[in-house]
């Protein structure tokens, strides 16, 4: 073998040996491009609406969910897997155990989110702030563009306003609401939801709670004040259809008796104030 042969396979060689190394890099980049393929941490953001403020009550102004606020916890979850996030002073949401945040491999991978975090069911007591923002659940689904996924939260349950106007003076009130379903969804079990106290002017009292949106269209109110002891009023449901995000807003005058003025239904979300439509007004008793 001469010089001039030996030069030449050291020289073919060596090229084969830069043409791997190109090839290499370009596999490297292929798979790391955008995050794909390599697990890397999830950038988040998610927000609901206009702002609300904390009172005594630690839910006493934000019961009916509309703007996350510092401290806030959300869920996030990928299949088997959650993670709970935490909104920062300055907006942001950082994993509550910084160790261990959710991650994921690229573009077009789903995560899901809810809060409150820990929500576990829509209660029968709702007549405290918190209760009412226990069952208040808002759920979000979203894609990941690169690391980042960005929720938009919507409520995940439907929402029953009760306004009584009064003639005379009313320093005390309640109101409860009985059907099947209310707070499970199974229309085959009668369940009754004590709602909350959302205003007590001496003569206007306003109520509310959250139901899903699966329960029995037909109901009891039931409305108890100094001027008439407790009456009711029977929702038939004919017509009636519920969907979450949806508020189903029933106006009553109460002198001896509760007379029903108006049934309205309108959204629920931010923003949103559009008249849905009014159904039969059924009887008072």
């Amino acid at each position: 073998m001469n010089k001039t042969h030996i030069y030449t396979n050291y020289t073919g060689v060596r090229s084969q040996f830069r043409l791997l190394l190109l090839l290499m890099a370009g596999i490297f980049a292929s798979c790391t491009q955008d995050g794909a393929g390599v697990a890397t941490p999830l950038e988040v953001s998610a927000e609901i609406g206009n702002p609300q403020t904390r009172a005594d009550d630690p839910h006493l102004s934000d019961y009916d969910k509309k703007k996350f606020v510092t401290d806030d916890v959300i869920k996030i979850s990928k299949g088997a897997t959650d993670v709970n996030y935490k909104r920062t002073a300055a907006g942001g949401w950082t994993p509550s155990v910084s160790t261990t945040p959710m991650t994921t491999t690229g573009n077009g991978e789903t995560f899901t989110a809810t809060f409150p975090n820990d929500f576990s069911s829509i209660l029968a007591d709702q007549s405290t702030p918190t209760k009412f923002w226990k069952s208040n659940r808002l759920t979000a689904t979203a894609a990941a563009t690169g690391n980042r996924v960005s929720f938009s939260f919507a409520p995940a349950a439907c929402k029953i306003t009760i306004i009584v106007s009064f003639q005379v003076d009313n320093s005390s009130g309640s109101a409860k609401v009985t059907g099947k379903g209310l707070c499970s969804g199974n229309k085959t079990t009668e369940e009754t939801i004590t709602l909350l106290k959302t205003s007590e002017a001496v003569r206007r009292h306003t109520y509310s709670g959250i139901f899903s949106p699966d329960a029995a269209t037909s109901y009891l109110i039931s409305v108890t004040a100094s001027p008439f002891g407790t009456r009711t009023y029977q929702e038939k449901g004919s017509g009636l259809t519920f969907q979450a995000g949806y508020e189903y807003q029933y106006t009553f005058t109460g002198t001896n008796e509760l007379n029903l003025t108006s049934v309205v239904v309108t959204e629920f979300l931010p923003g949103f104030s559009t008249t849905d439509g009014e159904e039969d007004a059924g009887n008072a008793t």
